[in-house]
């Protein structure tokens, strides 16, 4: 039958044959179920009436003044189901009509015109199976490129470990020579200067080594339990003089906060990047970095969306934010935020944030960001409570 009710399929019949539009309008009449009808005598009409609302299923007649009714299944673009409707039955428009991209052919008789709700449903059937399909193929695409890009950055990760640390082998070697020749210099020595030159780069060379090995999880960690905001009020007068004066602080710190297991350097080192993260999201505008502290429960949806492989179990985490108001990311951006040598500055080794990634990840933590292009950054650090801490 007939209706208004919104929740109906809306079918548009595109037929220029004023008896045929009126068969078809009373066999949906004559139906069972509640359908939404839309008529169009041509294709202009029909896609003046597909622009206003897209239906459900097109029935559209095979010939129109206009052109041919196969015509609109570029129109709605996969949006809906086209079925073809012809008086004459030829084989070679069947197969025109198949290759242009219609779900269905169907030669008109008195038996069609009584049956189109049958049609109707059929096709609806036959649409939901090929959109449940295609959304089922999406998946698996999508789920397989995410597993190679983990595969990918695994294997980075592995190689970039590897070389980091004999790198880091060798350079301690370089310093250690040099520490020795500086020692047996006198103190106005003319190569001492250089020599002093060499240390300074052997030892940022070191440091950046230090960074990849903290990406790739196997830096060294001096764990021990730690208090997240006393750690964040010791540097905050240090986190203060490393941003632009158009920029404000405002801390939101929890003093009663429970111990976590963690290095005490490293998970400086997260802060001060995130930091700068913030401060140059802003650049030279007025804007403020607002750091956070606390403890709460957890549910397994907010811990899936993890920017680590390694998921979390729900349960109560020590978090630290940082948010600023700044130019923010888009989905792009986000997606690569994390990836090893990725920036949007142009100075800069990228290594920052897949330095921090891989320092959470070393201490069994969680990475949530939320970021929006014009709307500023959220960034959360969640970290396990430290089993000496008593259950609450």
């Amino acid at each position: 039958m007939l209706t208004q009710n919104t929740s109906a399929p809306l079918i548009l019949v595109v037929e220029d044959d004023d008896n045929h539009a009126e068969l078809m309008k009373v066999s949906f009449q004559d139906a069972q179920e509640e359908y939404r009808l839309d008529i169009a005598g041509n294709l202009r009409e029909a896609r003046i009436s597909i622009d206003r609302q897209a239906p459900d299923l097109i029935l559209t007649d095979y010939r129109l003044p206009d052109g041919e009714g196969s015509e609109l299944v570029q129109t709605v673009a996969g949006i809906c189901p086209v079925v073809l409707l012809t008086s004459q039955g030829s084989e070679q428009v069947a197969v025109d009509a198949m290759k242009a991209g219609v779900q269905d052919y169907v030669v008109k008789t008195s038996a069609v015109f009584s049956g189109m709700s049958r049609i109707v449903q059929r096709s609806l059937r036959e649409w939901a199976l090929i959109c449940e399909h295609k959304q089922a193929e999406e998946e698996r695409q999508r789920k397989e490129r995410h597993f190679l890009h983990i595969q990918k950055l695994e294997s980075l990760g592995t190689m970039s470990g590897g070389i980091a640390h004999d790198f880091n082998n060798l350079l301690q070697a370089v310093l250690g020579n040099l520490e020795m020749a500086l020692m047996n210099l006198s103190g106005d020595a003319p190569v001492r200067n250089f020599i002093c030159q060499a240390v300074a780069a052997a030892e940022r060379a070191a440091k950046l080594s230090s960074m990849m090995l903290a990406y790739t999880g196997k830096g060294v960690f001096d764990i021990k339990e730690l208090n997240l905001t006393q750690l964040v009020e010791k540097i905050a007068a240090m986190l203060e003089t490393a941003v632009s004066k158009n920029i404000t602080f405002d801390l939101k710190l929890d003093q009663d906060l429970p111990q976590i297991m963690a290095d005490d350097d490293q998970i400086r080192l997260v802060i001060v990047n995130l930091i700068i993260n913030a401060s140059e999201a802003i650049g030279t505008a007025n804007g403020s970095i607002k750091i956070s502290t606390g403890v709460q429960e957890f549910d397994l949806k907010t811990l899936n969306s993890s920017r680590l492989e390694e998921k979390l179990p729900a349960g109560r985490y020590v978090w630290l934010e940082v948010s600023d108001n700044g130019c923010g990311m888009d989905a792009m951006t986000r997606s690569k935020l994390f990836d090893p040598f990725f920036t949007t500055k142009f100075t800069g080794r990228g290594l920052g944030m897949s330095a921090a990634l891989g320092i959470i990840r070393g201490h069994k933590g969680a990475i949530l960001v939320e970021s929006s292009p014009g709307v500023g950054t959220t960034i959360r650090v969640l970290f396990p409570i430290a089993a000496s801490t008593p259950q609450l």
